[in-house]
């Protein structure tokens, strides 16, 4: 196609309804004909390309994190001043992990990082396993069910876990994750900035949290490796334990992070098994096939759709010019089913060798840190269901998560579960 041919095609990149409607030929053709799509109305080229997604990841020295990661981003940028539109979700001081650049970013994320150790994980995990279990139980006895609620419940019960918040607050913790939803969702600036105030109270409830916690570390009684206790336990700037600022917002973006995406991907389990009985026959048959089962379903769903990073100089990348100032929109969805890297990328197949080369996680300094976290929670509930169910049936039709920009999902997950 002539270069004036690729400018008159429009592709509505911040329209939901796009990314629902079949993208994959459009994505196919940007693959061949425009792997850097410039979106004229945001300044922002949309990379499809697995290679060129490798290419830029890595680089945080241009491609920044710190002016937010959200097309909201520079949708908002005038009603939002000088600043990330964002910044109003955490408190005030606090480090968003996220949207922070190398070196500091490396700095905040090796304070995290006990708390997603393998000992870490296993703790989480020993109690994960025991709600799991109670909760498909139920499922099982009433055979046909809407399978959402338990898939939303497991990670807000392991972020409960994980961050040392009490499993009884499980409902108030789901609420502020689905606020925190709004970041990438389909609707106005007031809209967005209403949310921001409902963030005050989540805000107070992490702070009452972690003057328990340092109560009980006076006390002798604290104990484990929860968020809460490894970030009061790190040093950052020189000084014992991380301030208060942002403790409470690295738990924020540890129910934000976590929460949604892991459920898309629990969600998405029974999904594609269901489409896919002779996968499910493959994996009932050999069990050592359900890690690379999790790496293709994530590949396949795609929590995130897509990430943005702000150009923060000049460059030239695969034969493709940008400026500083202009935007680059790394479409995970298109390069997770880019035929140069996936063979037959549209086919669900759990013996794929090269299935974790996904972009799921994002990839480069700031591919996720719940990784490990998700990717326990998908292997429990997996081999849960395989210990219950011979078969898993759809009862009705899916309906997906229609008005939000970047998230892959479904509001329901109606199935028949078959022991």
């Amino acid at each position: 196609m002539s270069e004036q041919g690729v400018k008159d095609r429009k592709i509505p990149i911040e329209d939901p309804e796009f990314y629902l409607n079949d993208p994959w030929p459009t994505f196919a053709w940007m693959q061949r004909e425009a792997p850097f799509y410039h979106y004229e109305p945001l300044d922002t080229f949309v990379v499809t390309r697995a290679e060129d997604i490798r290419a830029i990841s890595p680089r945080a020295d241009v491609f920044s994190n710190a002016r937010g990661i959200f097309l909201n981003e520079i949708k908002y940028r005038a009603q939002a001043g000088d600043t990330n539109f964002s910044e109003g979700f955490w408190p005030e001081g606090g480090e968003q992990i996220g949207n922070t650049d190398p070196p500091r970013h490396h700095e905040l994320r090796r304070v995290s990082l006990g708390a997603f150790t393998v000992p870490a994980i296993e703790e989480v995990k020993h109690k994960l396993t025991v709600y799991i279990g109670k909760e498909l139980d139920k499922l099982a006895a009433q055979g046909e069910v809407d399978y959402w609620d338990f898939a939303a419940g497991v990670p807000i019960e392991a972020a409960c876990f994980l961050i040392g918040l009490p499993a009884t607050d499980r409902k108030r913790v789901e609420f502020w994750s689905n606020e925190l939803e709004k970041l990438g969702a389909d609707i106005s600036f007031e809209e967005l900035q209403a949310a921001v105030t409902e963030f005050a109270s989540l805000k107070d409830y992490i702070t009452e949290n972690v003057e328990i916690r340092k109560a009980e570390r006076e006390a002798g009684t604290a104990k484990g490796l929860d968020l809460i206790n490894v970030l009061l336990d790190a040093e950052l700037d020189g000084q014992k334990g991380v301030q208060l600022p942002n403790v409470v917002t690295f738990a924020m973006t540890a129910i934000a992070a976590g929460a949604d995406t892991t459920r898309a991907l629990l969600l998405g389990l029974p999904y594609y098994f269901a489409n896919n009985p002779d996968q499910w026959q493959r994996l009932k048959e050999d069990r050592s096939l359900v890690k690379n089962a999790i790496e293709e379903t994530l590949r396949l769903v795609t929590p995130a759709r897509a990430f943005l990073r702000y150009v923060s100089k000049d460059i030239e990348i695969n034969g493709q010019a940008m400026k500083e100032g202009q935007h680059v929109y790394l479409m995970y969805m298109a390069g997770n089913r880019d035929p140069d890297l996936f063979q037959d990328p549209h086919r669900f197949d759990i013996g794929r060798e090269n299935a974790s080369r996904h972009f799921s996680f994002g990839a480069g300094p700031h591919t996720c840190l719940g990784a490990r976290l998700a990717r326990m929670e998908g292997a429990e509930v997996l081999n849960a269901l395989l210990d219950r169910f011979e078969r898993i049936e759809l009862a009705g039709k899916p309906e997906i998560v229609r008005n939000h920009i970047i998230r892959n999902s479904w509001e329901t997950m109606p199935l028949r579960l078959i022991r």
